[in-house]
């Protein structure tokens, strides 16, 4: 008869776990908060209706790095204060590419932090 509930308590032991607070039985009835995943960098999206160019500084008279098209999706890295591009002086540096683009042709989908 020992043997019968040593080997009943055993298996009662396996199927429900240890019961300490830190056991697994606690931990599979606390409540799991479900976290969104979030993007590392906000996305921006090009609403300009023609290519934009990517400067090598935050102003219209420096260099041009690369073309962005109309639609495109970018991640943004930081904005600063530029050069004014039609009455917007706020530019977004890209991540990834040593570029910035002013803020007038690039709608951000989530705040950016500053520079």
């Amino acid at each position: 008869m020992k043997k019968t509930v040593w080997v009943c308590t055993l298996a009662a032991g396996l199927a429900l776990g240890p019961m300490t607070a830190s056991g697994w039985a606690a931990q599979q009835h606390a409540p799991v908060a479900a976290a969104a995943p979030r993007a590392a960098y906000p996305v921006g999206e090009v609403v300009s209706d023609a290519p934009l160019n990517v400067r090598q500084r935050a102003t219209v008279s420096s260099g041009t790095v690369k073309v962005l098209r109309p639609g495109q999706r970018v991640l943004l890295n930081c904005q600063k204060r530029g050069g004014w591009v039609d009455g917007n002086p706020v530019w977004y540096r890209l991540q990834g590419s040593a570029g910035w683009v002013s803020a007038r042709y690039v709608h951000n989908h989530q705040p950016v932090r500053s520079c």
